[in-house]
């Protein structure tokens, strides 16, 4: 089954999942694009409030420093509407803990949870650099496998064979709600 949607990153969340296919991880079914965006703060306000959060074993301040809106989407196994209703869940602490480095940094950035199980994405990558204040992650799950292990056989490998047009694709968002 491949659901399609009319978001404007579509097309390259199915590269990205056929790539990962075509590399001998067909347990790669999905890749979900996000545009996160800084609501407010700086770097050192947002690591201090996350390093602080995660000191206090607390709830990271995800909403309160970061929106997080759907940008691409393609699946073989569940429709968009499972997918955002499982958003908050599927998204790792793991990986939310990372936020501030796929933000902040230049691409490109992996950050992977490795504890991730079924149908909780356990890689989120950011493939290029920040356009107009947004970045662009895509978010993996592999249930079958841990998404290093594709790293460790593929070192030095070109992003760009993946991502193709995402910086330009980045440019020409379309709203839609901030998915937590």
């Amino acid at each position: 089954m491949n659901i399609s949607t009319s978001l404007p990153a579509d097309s390259t969340a199915e590269r990205i999942v056929r790539h990962f296919q075509a590399e001998g991880f067909p347990g790669i079914t999905e890749a979900l694009l996000v545009r996160i965006r800084l609501k407010k703060g700086d770097r050192l306000a947002v690591e201090a409030a996350f390093d602080l959060a995660l000191q206090r074993d607390a709830t990271l301040p995800v909403q309160e420093y970061f929106e997080i809106r759907l940008y691409g989407f393609y699946s073989e196994t569940r429709t968009l509407l499972h997918a955002k209703t499982a958003f908050a869940e599927d998204f790792t602490g793991g990986l939310r803990a990372e936020l501030p480095d796929i933000y902040f940094d230049a691409a490109p950035v992996v950050a992977n949870d490795a504890l991730a199980t079924d149908t909780k994405y356990d890689a989120m990558l950011k493939l290029s650099d920040n356009t107009d204040g947004y970045a662009v992650a895509v978010l993996l799950n592999d249930p079958t496998s841990s998404f290093f292990e594709y790293l460790e056989s593929h070192a030095g490998y070109d992003w760009q064979q993946i991502t193709g047009t995402l910086g330009a694709a980045a440019s020409s968002f379309v709203a839609d709600e901030d998915l937590l």
